[in-house]
C-alpha cells in the first residue's frame, strides 16, 4: 500500500512539474495610486486617485516552433476604498492570444487597435488624472475598449499594424450608447519607427450608424526635451462634426519628469468647442517603481469650476 501511494504522488508531482516546465512564465503585476484631488467641474477636494489603481496577472507558454500562447487579465479598483472600478472584475483586459514570426491574435475584452499606437501618445499624462487629454485622442466619439474583440497585430522594431473587430461596444462614449449599435465596431492602426522619430495614424467606427474617428500623431526628441502633436477628425453618431488637436512635451530632471500639454475638441458642425484645456504637472522619483506627482489642470470649456489638481503618489508592481 505504502508502495502503490508512493508511485501515486510521485506521478502526480512529474505531472505538475511538467505543466511548470511547459508554462514559460507567469506574472504578477499592478500599480497602486492614491491622491487628493480637486476635478474640473465639481469644487470638492476628496481623497481619490490620479490613475487607476489596478492588479493583473500576464503569462505566456512556449508551444514549441516558435508559437507562443499568452494570456493578460487586468482587474481596476479603487485604492481608498479596495471598491472594483467598473462593473466587470477584468475592467482593463481580459485577452488569451498565439503569437509567433507573423504576429499575434488575441480574442476578448481589449483596447482598440490603435489606442495604445496612436490615441495616447501625445498625452505626456498618458490619459490619467485632472491633466488627461482622453478627448483629444478619442474625439468623445471613440471607446477605448471593445468586448469580444478578435485582434490581429504584427510589430518588428521599426513598423507595426493592427486591426480590430469586435463583437460590442463599450457604451463610455457619449455619443454612442450600446443600444443604438448597428455594426461591429472595427478598428485599424499603423506606426513607424526610425530611430526616436515616431508617427503612428489610427481610424475607428465604434459600430454606430454615423460614427467614425480617425486620429494621427507624431513624436520626436529636441534636445532633452520630447515633443508630441497629434491631431483627430470624424463623425459622432448624431453625424455632427468634430476635430481635436494636441501638443505636448516632456523632460527628465535629475529625479523625475516635467510635462506640460495644451488640448483642444471642438464640434465644427456648430462651431463650438467642447474642451480647451491646458496641463502641467511634476512627478518626483522616490525610487524606480514609486513616485510623487502633482498636476494642474485647467478646462476653459468646464461649466463651473474650471481648475483641478491632484497630489498623490503612486507604486508600481
Amino acid at each position: 500500500m505504502l508502495h502503490r501511494k508512493q508511485l501515486v504522488a510521485a506521478a502526480l508531482m512529474s505531472g505538475v512539474a511538467a505543466m511548470a516546465a511547459a508554462q514559460s512564465s507567469v506574472t504578477v503585476f499592478g500599480k497602486i495610486d492614491s491622491a487628493y484631488v480637486k476635478k474640473i467641474g465639481s469644487p470638492n477636494k476628496i481623497l481619490d486617485e490620479g490613475a487607476q489603481s489596478r492588479f493583473g496577472i500576464r503569462g505566456t507558454e512556449d508551444l514549441g516552433g516558435g508559437l507562443s500562447a499568452f494570456f493578460w487579465l487586468e482587474n481596476r479598483f479603487k485604492s481608498d476604498t479596495g471598491q472594483q472600478n467598473g462593473a466587470r472584475f477584468f475592467q482593463g483586459q481580459s485577452i488569451l492570444g498565439l503569437k509567433g514570426n507573423w504576429g499575434s491574435v488575441t480574442i476578448g475584452r481589449d483596447y482598440v487597435a490603435g489606442y495604445i499606437e496612436a490615441q495616447i501618445v501625445p498625452d505626456p499624462f498618458i490619459h490619467t488624472g485632472v491633466s488627461s487629454m482622453v478627448l483629444t485622442g478619442t474625439g468623445g466619439i471613440g471607446t477605448v475598449r471593445n468586448d469580444g474583440g478578435f485582434t490581429y497585430q504584427y510589430k518588428n522594431p521599426n513598423f507595426s499594424v493592427s486591426a480590430q473587430r469586435a463583437n460590442a461596444v463599450e457604451p463610455n462614449s457619449a455619443t454612442l450608447p450600446a443600444a443604438v449599435t448597428r455594426e461591429h465596431p472595427l478598428s485599424l492602426a499603423a506606426s513607424y519607427r526610425h530611430g526616436s522619430l515616431y508617427a503612428a495614424y489610427s481610424y475607428e467606427n465604434p459600430g454606430g450608424i454615423n460614427d467614425e474617428w480617425q486620429f494621427a500623431t507624431v513624436q520626436a526628441p529636441v534636445g532633452p526635451v520630447t515633443l508630441s502633436a497629434g491631431y483627430g477628425s470624424g463623425h459622432a453618431n448624431d453625424a455632427t462634426k468634430r476635430r481635436s488637436w494636441i501638443v505636448g512635451a516632456f523632460m527628465p530632471t535629475a529625479s523625475g519628469r516635467f510635462k506640460i500639454a495644451y488640448g483642444s475638441l471642438k464640434n465644427t458642425s456648430t462651431d463650438a468647442k467642447l474642451m480647451d484645456k491646458f496641463a502641467i504637472g511634476y512627478n518626483h522619483h522616490l525610487s524606480k517603481r514609486t513616485f510623487a506627482y502633482l498636476n494642474l489642470a485647467r478646462d476653459q470649456r468646464a461649466l463651473s469650476s474650471k481648475g483641478g489638481f491632484d497630489v498623490g503618489i503612486q507604486h508600481n508592481f
